[in-house]
């Protein structure tokens, strides 16, 4: 046993001087830095788009134009909120609740829930100024201004030479140049002083017969594939969908207006029905009486499996990658030799196992700290989204879970990791045996959304007492309650299959490890395992 620590320190050592060792643990702060940081900065460089605007109907222009405003204040609502959020002060229990503190709680419950309520109130309201008047003595002193974001979508002038009157073909063809980036706009610059040059986004091309593309139930429906049927919105950005989405629901409400106002319809009190709503309480049955509505600690519980899962695929990953490129190298080199002259072949392999899984932990520990200091001190209003997620995880028996099933899956995927290892004498070799074993580890990676939305359904059930899938599947069915005899079973068969997987790669290990030459066939490697001494 002494002689396995030996061979343990040795190999955490040697990985802890590895560049890939601090490239690994330094990858979980950097990349909580880049969302929680560089989110925001992206979002202020985001570029100013142009576009153009021919509406030959004259009909539908002033819902355009009221489509790229709605956009814009719901970018103010959605950031004023947020603002809100993090700057409010802790409200007293003691204390009636004032009705322009309900009033910020509703418009914060209306942006939550996605509702049409929330901008409908803040522009019938005045927007941004009485926000601030009604939201400004419950902020805190120290609380910074709020700067609303710039305007993404301004309207640019037609180019010199485009007829605006012209057949919508003719006028395509006439301004595909600046759609195809060949020429640029000359646009205002964005301190309004002088003019610069800048790129064509979308063109908004509304021709003088659109009306006929109308559908109404009553009608036959236009082929939906013929090009050039209604508005036409021509751009080469294909992944910003904002301003066709924003020019669609505002056209389609001027439309059923008109629609109204001709059958004699009152569309202000269509507008109020449409508004009206009936909350959905989520409730959870297991829950303790008293405290069965479903909240944000509890969502957060159901799906931090999957972040489990994540997280153990990713350190598995890492570990057994050093576990087979060290014990590569280590026998290319016939170091491993010198090492046997001391110690047993199974004294090495449980050393190289131990160090290894050693490192991998000290990565997750190294994960976690990071994240408790980024959660410490960062006092931002994302800071505390994660500072309930970790008051989650800490009061739920999540943890344990992880622990057992990191260790489990270690020791499983280790031990085939080694084997092959042992077989190989370059990294290139042991590619075509690591193929079959990163695809089947890939499967319960690629399930874990499907797993954790139906935990307990036929598939994760069957995946659970597959042994190869067991870390995984058992640990993103954690928090859905899986039946005992699902938990206690598959815990059986994952223990006698590491310890099976353990006793046959000590066999390969024992015979590969001094091996030189061409991998064995499947053929040499049946022998193998059949070798009793």
């Amino acid at each position: 046993m002494k002689m396995i620590w030996l061979i343990a320190a040795r190999e955490y050592a040697e990985n802890v001087k590895t560049k890939g060792f601090w490239i690994g643990i330094l990858l979980f702060p950097m990349i909580l830095i880049a969302v929680f940081f560089f989110q925001s900065m992206l979002a202020e460089s985001a570029p100013t788009r142009h576009y153009i605007l021919i509406d030959q109907s004259g009909q539908y222009a002033p819902a355009v134009e009221s489509a790229i405003r709605q956009e814009h204040q719901r970018r103010i609502l959605q950031e004023f909120v947020a603002y809100v959020i993090e700057h409010r002060k802790e409200a007293n229990p003691e204390q009636t609740v004032a009705s322009a503190d309900a009033q910020i709680n509703q418009l914060i419950d209306d942006v939550d829930a996605g509702e049409v309520a929330a901008m409908d109130q803040w522009l019938d309201n005045g927007g941004l100024n009485f926000a601030l008047t009604l939201a400004t003595p419950y902020l805190r002193e120290d609380a910074p201004p709020f700067v609303a974001p710039r305007e993404q979508f301004i309207q640019a002038p037609l180019p010199e030479g485009v007829n605006a009157s012209a057949a919508p073909e003719e006028i395509i063809e006439q301004i595909r140049p600046w759609l195809s980036g060949q020429r640029q706009l000359r646009v205002e610059s964005s301190n309004g002083s002088d003019e610069e040059s800048g790129d064509l986004f979308a063109l908004i091309l509304i021709p003088a017969q659109v009306n006929n593309s109308i559908l109404r139930p009553s009608a036959v429906p236009l082929a939906m594939n013929q090009s050039g049927a209604g508005i036409q919105y021509w751009a080469r950005n294909l992944t910003d969908v904002r301003l066709p989405n924003a020019i669609e629901r505002s056209i389609n409400t001027t439309i059923r207006n008109n629609e109204f106002a001709a059958r004699g319809v009152d569309a202000g009190i269509v507008r109020e029905v449409q508004r009206t709503r009936l909350p959905v309480s989520r409730l959870d049955p297991s829950a303790e009486q008293g405290q069965e509505a479903v909240g944000v600690a509890d969502q957060f519980r159901q799906w931090a499996p999957v972040g489990f899962v994540y997280l153990i695929f990713v350190s598995l990953m890492q570990s057994v990658q050093y576990l087979l490129s060290n014990t590569i190298e280590e026998k290319s080199n016939r170091i491993i030799e010198v090492l046997l002259a001391s110690v047993t072949p199974l004294e090495l392999m449980m050393g190289k196992l131990l160090g290894i899984g050693l490192s991998g932990i000290t990565t997750i520990i190294a994960w976690l700290l990071s994240f408790l200091a980024f959660i410490l001190f960062y006092p931002g209003n994302q800071a505390e989204v994660l500072g309930q997620f970790l008051d989650v995880l800490l009061s739920s028996d999540l943890i344990p879970y992880f622990v057992f099933y990191y260790l489990a899956g270690y020791a499983l995927y280790s031990g085939i990791f080694l084997a092959i290892g042992s077989l190989c004498n370059t990294l290139k070799e042991a590619q075509s045996l690591m193929m079959p074993m990163i695809m089947i580890l890939m499967l319960p990676l690629a399930t874990m959304t499907y797993i954790a939305q139906d935990p307990n359904g036929p598939v994760a059930r069957i995946m659970s007492w597959i042994p190869l899938f067991t870390p995984f599947t058992m640990m993103n069915r954690a928090a859905a309650d899986p039946p005992l005899l699902d938990v206690i079973g598959t815990t059986v068969v994952l223990l006698l299959s590491i310890a099976l997987v353990l006793w046959l790669s000590g066999k390969i290990f024992r015979q590969g490890v001094l091996r030189t030459g061409q991998p064995p066939r499947l053929v040499e490697i049946a022998r193998m395992l059949r070798h009793r001494h």
